[in-house]
């Protein structure tokens, strides 16, 4: 994997999502989540874990959650969109899709879980939870 376009590529995602999306209150624009996914699609399978892990840790360092969480649920993310790329042609586009919808979900439900119940953030039903993740 070409690090140094991965890390640009990083940059490109952390200016937009915090120079352009948290200024015009784009509520479900997750800049830091599509480059997990990219990785996790495109890079060989070792370097994908450790760059959507690499994602994650940036946007926990530039948003105001606890430390980690964001690391955790996109190396989670990471980890899932592999797995699945084993297991199925992903070359086909509606694959892709449904291997990275399968892989996210469940870790941003975890990530709604510890804004629910450890930090306090006030939500509907578990239903409503799953359903905003």
């Amino acid at each position: 994997m070409a690090w140094g376009g991965f890390v640009i590529t990083l940059l490109l995602a952390f200016v937009l999502q915090t120079g352009v999306a948290a200024p015009l209150d784009v509520p479900h624009f997750d800049a830091f989540l599509v480059l997990a996914l990219l990785c996790g699609l495109l890079c060989p399978t070792h370097d994908a874990r450790i760059a959507a892990w690499i994602v994650g840790i940036t946007q926990d360092l530039s948003g105001a959650d606890a430390l980690g969480i964001h690391g955790f649920t996109l190396g989670l993310t990471g980890l899932f969109l592999t797995k699945l790329r084993q297991l199925g042609n992903v070359s086909v586009w509606w694959v892709r899709a449904l291997a990275a919808f399968i892989a996210a979900w469940p870790p941003q439900v975890v990530y709604l879980l510890h804004l629910r119940y450890w930090a306090g953030h006030a939500g509907g039903s578990f239903w409503d939870l799953a359903a905003s993740a």
